[in-house]
C-alpha cells in the first residue's frame, strides 16, 4: 500500500513541476520533526482546503480567485501559521509547525508507527468542566393513529392526519462535564386544498425537554443516551373552500376548530459525527446525526379543546412506540 502511495505522489509531484502556478504539494511537520495527520491547509479566507495524510501529505490545487496565502491550521490548537509568496515555491514545500501551536496544558504524546498523535485527556481538545451551548436542527419522525376519531371527524380528516408525521423543531441545549439537557420547540404544517367542499389544515406543535449523558465523545463521534418529556399539540381547521359566503351559511355551518394535547415520554440514543471548519466563527465543530428510541403516552387520553370549550371525548390517540429522527448542530 505504501509502494502505491508513494509511485501516486511521485506522479503529483511530477505534475507540480509543470503546473506549479496551481497545485502545490507539501509535507507538514510538527516541531519534534513527526509528521501531522489531519492538520488543515487553506487558502487564506476561503474554504479551498486539503487535509494530510497519516505521513503528513497533502495536495491543495490552487484557486486564483483568492489570494496566493496559505493557512495551516490543528485541531487541538488555536492558532494558524500563515505561508507566504506562494509563487517563489518550487516543488515539494516542508511547513514545520511551531511548539507554540499546540495547547501543552491538553496534549498527552503518543508514538505510534512513527506517527505522534495528540491527545486530550478527554479526546477532544476542549476542557471536559467547559460549558458548551449547542443549537440542533432536527427533524422528528412521531407515527399518531387518530382512527378512533373517524365516526366524529369523518374519514377525510382522519386519513390526513394519520399521514403528518414529520416535524421540524430547533432545539437550544448544553453541556457541562458529561451532563446533557436542552429545550426544543417544533412545527409542521399540513394542507389539503384538494376536497370538494372543505380545506383543511392540520398544524402540530411540540415542546421537549431532553436529559442525556455524554457516554463517548471523540475527534469524531459523539453517542449520549437520553430521556425526554414532549408536549405534543394538534389543530385540525375546516373551513370552506369558498372565500366569499353567506353569513347564514357560514353560521349554520360553522368553522371546525379542534386542538388535541398529548404528553409522551422518550428514551433512546443519539449518534453524532463531528466535522471541523476552523474559517467559520468560533465554532468548535458541527455535527450530523441520528437518534432513535422507545416512545411512549405519559397519558391515556388527550385532552381536547376548541378555541373557548374543553371537549369530553373517550377517544385517544393512538401512537407508535418508536420514535426516530435526524439533527444538525454546530458547537460553541
Amino acid at each position: 500500500m505504501i509502494k502505491y502511495s508513494l509511485i501516486i505522489f511521485l506522479f503529483f509531484l511530477q505534475l507540480s513541476v509543470f503546473a506549479q502556478d496551481n497545485i502545490i504539494i507539501g509535507k507538514v511537520i510538527d516541531f519534534l520533526g513527526k509528521p501531522v495527520a489531519d492538520a488543515l491547509v487553506c487558502q487564506e479566507k476561503s474554504d479551498n482546503c486539503a487535509s494530510t495524510d497519516i505521513n503528513g501529505l497533502f495536495l491543495l490545487l490552487l484557486n486564483e480567485k483568492y489570494t496566493k496565502k496559505l493557512n495551516v491550521s490543528i485541531y487541538y490548537g488555536d492558532q494558524t501559521l500563515e505561508i507566504l509568496r506562494l509563487d517563489t515555491i518550487r516543488g515539494l514545500i516542508t511547513i514545520n509547525l511551531p511548539e507554540t501551536m499546540y495547547p501543552k496544558k491538553y496534549l498527552i504524546p503518543k508514538y505510534c508507527n512513527n506517527y505522534l498523535e495528540y491527545k486530550s485527556d478527554n479526546n477532544y481538545p476542549e476542557n471536559k468542566h467547559k460549558l458548551v451551548f449547542i443549537p440542533l436542527l432536527q427533524v422528528d419522525f412521531v407515527f399518531n393513529d387518530f382512527s378512533s376519531f373517524k365516526p366524529l371527524l369523518n374519514d377525510y380528516n382522519v386519513d390526513f392526519m394519520n399521514k403528518s408525521i414529520a416535524i421540524i423543531s430547533f432545539e437550544l441545549a448544553a453541556t457541562y462535564k458529561k451532563y446533557y439537557a436542552g429545550f426544543n420547540v417544533g412545527f409542521s404544517h399540513n394542507s389539503n386544498y384538494k376536497h370538494d367542499s372543505l380545506d383543511i389544515i392540520f398544524n402540530s406543535t411540540q415542546y421537549g425537554l431532553h436529559f442525556g449523558y455524554n457516554l463517548l465523545n471523540t475527534k469524531r463521534i459523539f453517542f449520549t443516551p437520553e430521556v425526554a418529556i414532549k408536549w405534543n399539540k394538534y389543530r385540525l381547521l375546516n373551513y370552506n373552500k369558498e372565500e366569499d359566503i353567506p353569513m347564514a351559511q357560514y353560521v349554520a355551518e360553522r368553522d371546525l376548530d379542534i386542538r388535541f394535547n398529548q404528553l409522551t415520554g422518550y428514551a433512546g440514543c443519539n449518534l453524532a459525527y463531528k466535522m471541523y471548519n476552523y474559517k467559520f466563527l468560533s465554532i468548535d465543530y458541527w455535527t450530523v446525526g441520528i437518534y432513535a428510541g422507545y416512545a411512549f403516552k405519559l397519558t391515556e387520553q388527550p385532552w381536547i379543546y376548541s378555541k373557548g370549550n374543553r371537549l369530553r371525548s373517550n377517544e385517544k390517540i393512538g401512537m407508535e412506540n418508536y420514535n426516530f429522527g435526524i439533527q444538525f448542530s454546530v458547537n460553541f
